[in-house]
């Protein structure tokens, strides 16, 4: 593959590639692009061995490493955000069904749909020591370009696993379980436990009413209704962070 030249809508190869374009492609493959200098300078540091190879226009310097060629417009149609230099095509790395009911220091679960909010959450809580999110049924892909952007090349520093229905969650795992919602104890003055699930409701419908849960609220201005979900859950992880380090 390395050096081919790819000028064609019609290249099968090329066809395979805008498919990772969407989740459906991406899940099918199990591949997934990442755009930007600085972020693909860092995972062919870091973690190289994810690299399956690169895809270049006709301007940029050929790697060494296995890489297709595309022709300006082929490439322009694969450089959605207009990053302007070679695209990483990474292998998504294998997650498992969710292992247990119990956490480990602070987990979270996902069922946000929207990819930019999700990769946004990826990136906070890396930078708040969150080491693992279970993905919900209802949840995005963390290897949707959107997601991936959003990340800002923290997609790869996380576990993943894949969880249930929001709707499925079981009474066990409830029990360690802390969401957001607006009736909540006030965050200022609430006590986390070392090790406790945060709950991440879809967009809009938040967590359903019948759930029993522990339920945390964010203070602020009456005039707003509310924050951005993955502002909202970031500051959460905050609080978890400066609480337990």
């Amino acid at each position: 593959m390395t050096g081919k030249l790819i000028s064609s809508k019609l290249n099968p190869i090329f066809i395979e590639l805008k498919k990772l374009l969407a989740s459906k492609g991406i899940h099918k493959q199990n591949r997934f692009l990442i755009w930007g200098e600085k972020f693909t300078t860092e995972i062919a540091s870091e973690s190289p061995e994810v690299i399956a190879l690169s895809i270049i226009g006709s301007k940029h310097i050929r790697p060494k490493d296995s890489y297709i060629e595309l022709s300006n417009e082929l490439f322009a149609e694969l450089d959605i955000f207009g990053s302007n230099s070679p695209i990483l095509v990474c292998q998504t790395p294998n997650i498992s069904k969710m292992k247990s009911l119990r956490p480990d220091g602070l987990e979270l679960l996902v069922a946000v749909s929207e990819p930019s909010n999700l990769g946004a959450i990826i990136r906070s809580a890396a930078a708040f020591g969150v080491k693992k999110i279970i993905l919900l049924k209802e949840s995005s892909s963390p290897f949707h370009p959107k997601a991936v952007r959003a990340a800002a090349g923290n997609t790869l520093k996380l576990q993943y696993e894949l969880g249930p229905s929001i709707a499925e969650l079981e009474p066990t795992l409830l029990a360690h379980c802390v969401a957001l919602d607006m009736a909540g104890e006030d965050l200022r003055h609430f006590k986390w436990s070392q090790n406790s699930f945060l709950l991440v409701g879809e967009e809009g419908r938040g967590i359903p009413s019948t759930m029993k849960i522990k339920k945390v609220n964010i203070p602020m201005n009456s005039k707003i209704e509310s924050l951005n979900a993955a502002i909202a859950i970031s500051i959460a992880m905050y609080s978890h962070f400066v609480q337990k380090k």
